[in-house]
């Protein structure tokens, strides 16, 4: 409870210092930018179709603070290969709405599922979802395991439950307001931003050349900081005895350097996904699947013609 809160008030101060002060453009963020309705909600998406005829559709679900953009490395590469890929932005990071009092709040899981349907219905879909997208991913899979043909997971993280006091204190009008001010200050400390992504890649290189951009400008949509608390509130908890139903092919990948996932989390989630193939990246950190796009695309692609065909 006031652990994640402390965290989650950590991030969002350490990257607001670096946001500009013009609000992203919700309506056009990029040539190719689609968006799924249902209820309140609107969620940005992309798609990247092969040359040819395709061989299966993926979707990839983003981590925390970050969008759809974090898996475009990954995305261009397996769509080279053959692959319908589909980026999302899930509730109240990327382009998607955010949420807040007056939203009927539908679950992401839902929403997700629905733009799956309707994308291509009733065919089969891999999934792929890094640290809270593999949690989001999981939920998905125990909920539609007909519809999920695979499962790649990169560095997934639990979602836990949050009580009822820590939920009313999260969507409180004075913690909205105060993230919401956070999230707009105008003050240019990239060094701070270059900082955490070196946290979370253990990759210095490769933080200094970063396009920060794709990072915090979606954190200039009005409503993130309110809206990360009402997700964080109100996610779906992880069932780890529905994880161990799972039956279909599942590819866990992790790095030996991970600052965000710990040794606990690991075991509690490896338990539960007995079968899955688990890979150790030497060197890796948790947001492996940028760092390490063509060696993780290459790897899912051998994943995928071994186990889904």
């Amino acid at each position: 409870g006031l652990k994640v809160l402390s965290v989650l008030l950590s991030f969002v101060l350490l990257f607001s210092l670096a946001i500009p002060a013009m609000a992203a453009d919700l309506q056009t963020p990029f040539d190719d930018s689609q968006f799924y309705h249902q209820g309140d909600y609107s969620i940005h998406y992309r798609v990247i179709e092969p040359e040819g005829e395709s061989k299966g559709n993926i979707l990839f679900l983003h981590g925390f603070f970050y969008s759809g953009e974090s898996f475009k490395p990954m995305a261009d590469l397996m769509s080279d290969a053959g692959y319908t890929c589909v980026l999302v932005d899930l509730p109240n990071f990327g382009y998607s709405t955010r949420e807040n009092a007056d939203t009927e709040l539908i679950p992401r899981e839902t929403l997700v599922e629905g733009l799956m349907e309707e994308l291509a219905p009733g065919e089969g879909w891999i999934v792929a979802g890094q640290s809270m997208g593999g949690g989001v991913a999981l939920n998905i899979a125990c909920d539609k395991p007909e519809s999920v043909q695979a499962l790649l997971l990169y560095a997934p993280t639990p979602i836990n439950a949050v009580s009822d006091g820590m939920k009313n204190l999260m969507t409180s009008d004075f913690m909205g307001g105060m993230l919401s001010v956070m999230l707009k200050i105008a003050v240019r400390l990239t060094c701070l931003v270059r900082l955490m992504m070196y946290m979370a890649t253990m990759d210095w290189d490769y933080s200094m050349q970063y396009d920060l951009s794709t990072l915090i400008d979606p954190l200039t949509v009005d409503g993130s900081g309110l809206g990360m608390m009402y997700m964080a509130a109100n996610a779906r908890p992880t069932d780890y005895a529905a994880l161990a139903e799972l039956k279909m092919p599942i590819l866990l990948v992790r790095g030996d350097k991970d600052l965000v996932v710990s040794g606990s989390m690991s075991a509690e989630m490896d338990q539960a996904l007995a079968s899955a193939e688990k890979v150790t990246v030497e060197g890796a950190g948790h947001m492996l699947n940028e760092t390490h796009a063509a060696m993780l695309s290459e790897q899912a692609l051998a994943f995928l013609a071994e186990n889904v065909g």
